[in-house]
């Protein structure tokens, strides 16, 4: 698969590409959907994607916090079947009309003849592009447009902001569901202070995500990627209260694991909150309670494969 970076005038020229254009958080079901039939109009299929974040452009000192890296979103690109990914700075193309956006963009730089967006899709100078514009500038220029409806769960669409709000409040299970997979967090293992290999749950720590939403503190059953294989794992998010607190981090208890992969990335995929994160009186009754929460993560993920 093909990347194209930087300022679209250094972009070599595409021909005959099949797209559709969003910033596509989590790359959900409803962006899944929208793609698949994107890919289905016989060009090559191609994702046009923003990065950094469009608001982040538009309102600074906002960062939202995503669901996926730029590199997560690449990944997840490929797996629905793109064989380009044009990802633009929105302060490129920002002050672009819309029929100079589609033109310059679209036409001369990535050879669109097929183009599928929602049916709540604007783009351009202060959004002045919609769908009925795109048909009509298809019309007239030889380009096929497709417009999709939004996925809807329990009479709502899907969207990334909505599954932001269910990981943040830890309903990590309700976030997979509109995603179509775990929501994940990949990154280094760190070194942390051996508190649990000293009581008996050695953990393998990560700190959060630049630029990416956590879900709420407290203990999930977990599947761990190490070196490509999968492990169940009981993985608590937070700042330790019972220790007296401290950075918060992301702290997975591998079951029958013992190597040694610090430095080593990892990636760890939620299934299933099991309790808030508490503080106890004592290390027995915490060590009492982590023992309860590998026995539920045992039988929540042996059901879950089953």
């Amino acid at each position: 698969m093909r990347v194209l970076r930087g300022s679209p005038d250094t972009w070599e020229v595409q021909r005959g590409t099949s797209l559709s254009v969003g910033v596509f958080d989590g790359v959900h079901r409803g962006h899944r959907e929208l793609l698949r039939k994107a890919f289905a109009g016989g060009g090559v299929p191609t994702v046009v994607t923003f990065d950094p974040h469009p608001v982040e452009i538009l309102a600074h000192g906002i960062s939202p916090r995503l669901l996926t890296t730029l590199d997560e979103r690449i990944e997840l690109f490929e797996d629905v079947g793109a064989e380009l990914v044009a990802v633009l700075d929105l302060e490129d193309v920002r002050y672009l009309e819309p029929g100079d956006f589609v033109r310059s963009v679209l036409v001369d730089r990535l050879g669109v003849s097929a183009m599928t967006v929602g049916s709540d899709f604007h783009f351009g100078r202060d959004r002045g592009g919609d769908v009925s514009f795109l048909r009509a500038f298809g019309s007239e220029h030889g380009v096929v447009v497709n417009v999709v409806n939004l996925v809807d769960v329990a009479d709502e669409p899907i969207s990334s902001s909505r599954i932001r709000d269910l990981v943040e409040v830890g309903d990590v299970s309700g976030a997979a569901a509109m995603l179509g997979s775990r929501f994940r967090i990949t990154n280094e293992v760190i070194d942390g202070d051996k508190r649990g290999r000293a009581i008996g749950f050695p953990t393998a720590n990560l700190q959060p995500v630049d630029r990416k939403c956590l879900p709420a503190d407290g203990v999930y059953a977990t599947m761990v990627a190490v070196r490509g294989v999968s492990h169940p794992a009981a993985t608590n998010v937070g700042i330790r209260p019972t220790f007296g607190g401290g950075q918060r981090l992301v702290e997975a208890h591998i079951l029958e694991f013992d190597e040694d992969i610090y430095g080593e990335e990892v990636t760890v995929e939620f299934v299933e909150r099991l309790r808030p994160e508490l503080k106890f009186e004592s290390v027995d009754q915490l060590v009492a309670k982590m023992t309860e929460d590998v026995a539920d993560t045992r039988n929540i993920l042996t059901s879950f494969r089953g």
